[in-house]
């Protein structure tokens, strides 16, 4: 389905500043895509601005996004849904939040439908690959940048190429996914096609790319977590509690006072601070000095001429599925 990159007005790369993503970035330059061409996205999955509070990503993240995207002479676009995760999860009797656009510098709000229905939350997402009920991907990201095609008029009567970095090595789910298809935006006013350029990719080719153009990873992979999702992600082992809870405490802590609150865990047998309890911690003297990086916004470099493989390569767990 996917026709040479020339054929498409725009090509929007949807970016988590992890592994995965970045590596196909680099592969649509090598491939021959334009700069001019290329928009970064990134769905900020706490919110942003007024409208965001730091809960459930890794503070680096977004200053991580832009280095890579000032690096790479790409532009980069934000989108998020008004008070990200948190707002989600405490939704009582009240409709989904309005999303937010942050793109060429201006801001644009996208109201929710005043025909959605009133719904309840106060329950964690499902450990599922049922997009029903693992409600943070589908709400946080899939249907925020969704809702941003639907709504930019710049991008109406165009020819898009929506690209992401899912890999059929990840998991049985995402084996099933196809290579291209139409997106779910396609429409008659606009086409969008849906391009997985990198999911017959090995991870070893992923980190290979990486290191061919001496690019930095996300520091959360040095600190020993296999994948760049949340930096509380819903998938986490007993080993993730357990670095998570030495990397920063304060957010174990506030993640089992909401579990209480809730009277729903995350993990259907263990609350985490008892995963953390059992786990075995990555972090060490070696890569200690990465907490500052994950932990704050992020003002490191994106190149090093020192490229080292990061210990939390070629782990389990720690991502969707």
């Amino acid at each position: 389905m996917i026709r040479e990159l020339s054929y498409y007005d725009k090509i929007i790369l949807s970016t988590s500043g992890g592994k995965d993503s970045t590596a196909f970035i680099l592969f649509l330059l090598e491939s021959g895509a334009r700069a001019d061409q290329i928009e970064m996205w990134h769905q900020s999955i706490d919110g942003k601005g007024e409208t965001g509070m730091s809960f459930f990503d890794w503070p680096a993240t977004e200053g991580y996004v832009k280095k890579l995207a000032e690096h790479l002479g790409l532009a980069l676009s934000f989108q998020w849904r008004e008070y990200g995760f948190y707002g989600e999860l405490f939704r009582q009797n009240e409709r989904t939040k309005d999303v937010w656009i942050e793109r060429n510098g201006l801001l644009r709000k996208l109201p929710s439908s005043e025909s959605g229905h009133l719904s309840t939350r106060l329950k964690w997402p499902a450990k599922t690959a049922n997009l029903n009920v693992r409600w943070c991907s589908a709400y946080l990201k899939i249907d925020v940048a969704s809702r941003a095609l639907n709504n930019i008029p710049e991008l109406q009567d165009k020819r898009i190429l929506f690209i992401t970095g899912e890999r059929r090595e990840e998991s049985a789910a995402r084996a099933k996914y196809n290579e291209s298809e139409l997106h779910r935006t396609n429409s008659k006013r606009k086409l969008v096609h849906h391009w997985r350029p990198v999911i017959d990719w090995s991870e070893r080719q992923i980190w290979e790319m990486m290191k061919k153009y001496s690019i930095l990873p996300h520091p959360a992979y040095y600190l020993g977590f296999p994948r760049l999702s949340c930096r509380s992600c819903i998938f986490y082992s007993k080993d993730h509690w357990a670095t998570l809870k030495e990397v920063q405490p304060e957010v174990v802590e506030m993640i089992s006072n909401i579990e209480e609150h809730l009277k729903f865990t995350i993990e259907n047998r263990f609350t985490v601070n008892e995963l953390a309890t059992m786990g075995k911690s990555s972090l060490s003297e070696d890569n200690f000095k990465y907490v500052k990086l994950a932990t704050t916004e992020y003002t490191g470099p994106i190149i090093t001429d020192q490229w080292e493989l990061p210990i939390g390569a070629f782990g389990k767990g720690g991502g969707s599925i």
